[in-house]
């Protein structure tokens, strides 16, 4: 029976409509018009739907997309609640503060859609292969960082498959809904891989990212983030590490005292007090000297150093760990700070405010440390809102034909400087970027093979037609600093369907060596399009062969 709760979206899809998809300057494929029926919603309720983040954006698109009739919805997140999550994250409680974000917000619609069934996923994007994403019909994205979109937006792009006439297959194209929020400005696109310009196309628009000089960091920190910064950067220092006698500090190196009792303190180095080195330091403006410079003087280094409440002088350097020593006590020799871990970013901001404190720089906050460490966009819940409300709305259209699609960039400033206290909503359309990285064409060509008795094997396939000096249509590497790309080495064959026959190299060489004699009619039919990947070439490059049995 339909359910009652979206009988008025039946009734929607039920009327002739003047603005369908087909009247829109994007179209999903050729030919798509919408054509009334009250049983489209059917169609909503059964779509496999990934929704890609949990946290602010992400709780406003799972409440839309399970209000809107969406009832298969997976939800991938890989970060756990904070307290600070709770004013504008409302699918969380205060007693949920620590749990996987994904698993928290699917238990809560559950509960409160009933019929609608949200399934969690607690973890990286990457952790999953292209084959678990080709399962969705629809990739709607709410996620707070640059590189996890252009991971996603590569992944989805790499999914589509093509026509024997070298044209997209609309049916193997995933859409992908992007929404981001910056304060009281948001966007919301349609992204159509291989159709349309994707995330990839458009980096340009980004700012670059804003970066000091090391020695302003290190000598003159003058705002928190400084701080932040300062303590990450010193994590994967790659100085001489400071020795148990005759070590070196520089100048407002932040450093862990050591005091009696086990008692240790942060202080910020001033000055050594040892004849010579300090000489050195000064004669070097305060950098750290050379390790072999300390040892030839033959001294035991000893500092004065300021801590919380004054200055202690005459400490040795034995008594000193610098910030890399301290990390690696805690954590482990050769760790990487894990920018998704909360015990690897909470340690890095006891750091920084510690050293704020010192510098009398106040406003350091976890989230600010979160925000120069990870390079997060800030969020305001109402901006959250009303972005969430349009990737719906996209989502709703894409799969229902039933209203033009924004083509392809909607931009909201809701605190614009052409409407006084008002609110500006416009839409851009971005051309593909014929040299981007994730995008670009597929080159194509022609192939001529033999059937039956004096037809090819695999091997004889890929050593004519892949292999072969000249065999492919090369072309050039597109993107920044274009060159020639070279034959391949080591190729990866796959059919139309995207299954792998052909492998010489890896694990999955091994699984495929039965299929080097036998036939290539027996895994590819007369006019199907075989896509060739190299190592050598890149993960982004392809190259494409449509082969005409003769």
């Amino acid at each position: 029976e339909p359910d009652p709760r979206f009988a008025a979206l039946r009734t929607l899809m039920s009327r002739k409509s003047h603005f369908g998809i087909e009247t829109g300057s994007l179209n999903f494929m050729d030919g798509a018009d919408f054509q009334p029926d009250p049983e489209i919603q059917d169609g909503v309720e059964a779509a496999k739907v990934l929704c890609v983040g949990a946290g602010g954006l992400g709780c406003e698109l799972l409440k839309g997309l399970a209000l809107t009739g969406f009832k298969d919805v997976h939800v991938i997140d890989l970060d756990t609640i904070d307290v600070t999550n709770l004013n504008r994250q409302f699918l969380f409680r205060k007693k949920d503060v620590g749990e996987p974000k994904a698993t928290v917000a699917a238990a809560f619609v559950n509960a409160r859609v009933p019929g609608v069934k949200v399934t969690p996923h607690f973890g990286k994007l990457q952790d999953y292969g292209p084959e678990w994403y080709r399962e969705f019909n629809l990739v709607i994205a709410g996620l707070d960082n640059i590189e996890a979109r252009r991971w996603l937006n590569q992944t989805l792009c790499s999914l589509v498959k093509y026509e024997s006439d070298g044209s997209v297959d609309m049916m193997s194209v995933i859409p992908l809904i992007d929404g981001g929020t910056e304060g009281f400005k948001g966007q919301a696109r349609v992204i159509l891989p291989m159709k349309t310009s994707c995330f990839e196309c458009t980096m340009n628009m980004f700012p670059p990212a804003q970066t000091k000089a090391v020695c302003t960091l290190e000598n003159n920190p003058r705002q928190p983030s400084d701080c932040a910064i300062y303590v990450f950067m010193k994590i994967d220092d790659d100085a001489p590490e400071a020795a148990a006698a005759g070590a070196v500090f520089g100048k407002n190196e932040q450093v862990a005292l050591s005091l009696e009792g086990g008692v240790v303190e942060t202080g910020i180095v001033l000055e050594c007090e040892t004849g010579g080195i300090k000489d050195q330091i000064v004669a070097t403006e305060n950098d750290a000297m050379d390790l072999d410079t300390a040892h030839s003087s033959g001294a035991v280094a000893t500092y004065s150093v300021r801590v919380p409440g004054g200055v202690r002088t005459g400490v040795p350097g034995t008594a000193l760990a610098t910030i890399r020593q301290q990390w690696e006590a805690d954590f482990g020799a050769g760790t990487k700070v894990d920018k998704d871990s909360r015990a690897h970013m909470m340690w890095i901001h006891e750091r920084a405010a510690a050293r704020a404190s010192l510098f009398t720089i106040g406003g350091l906050t976890y989230e600010a440390t979160l925000g120069s460490v990870k390079n997060i966009i800030p969020a305001v819940a109402s901006t959250n809102a009303v972005i969430a409300a349009a990737c719906v709305l996209e989502a709703y259209k894409c799969l229902t034909f039933s209203g033009q699609l924004c083509n392809s960039y909607l931009l909201f400033n809701g605190q614009s400087m052409n409407v006084a206290g008002g609110i500006d909503c416009s839409t851009q359309w971005f051309e593909r970027d014929p040299e981007c990285l994730h995008c670009q064409d597929t080159k194509q060509k022609d192939v001529q093979v033999p059937r039956g008795g004096g037809g090819l094997t695999v091997r004889g396939f890929v050593e004519r037609f892949v292999l072969a000096p000249g065999a492919l249509d090369l072309g050039t590497v597109a993107g920044p600093g274009a060159s020639t790309l070279p034959g391949p080495r080591e190729p990866l064959v796959y059919d139309s369907e995207g299954g792998c026959f052909y492998c010489t190299t890896g694990k999955l060489a091994a699984m495929k060596a039965s299929n080097m004699d036998q036939a290539l009619e027996d895994f590819v039919e007369d006019g199907e399009v075989v896509t060739i990947t190299d190592a050598t070439w890149g993960k982004n490059v392809k190259r494409a062969l449509r082969v005409q049995y003769s």
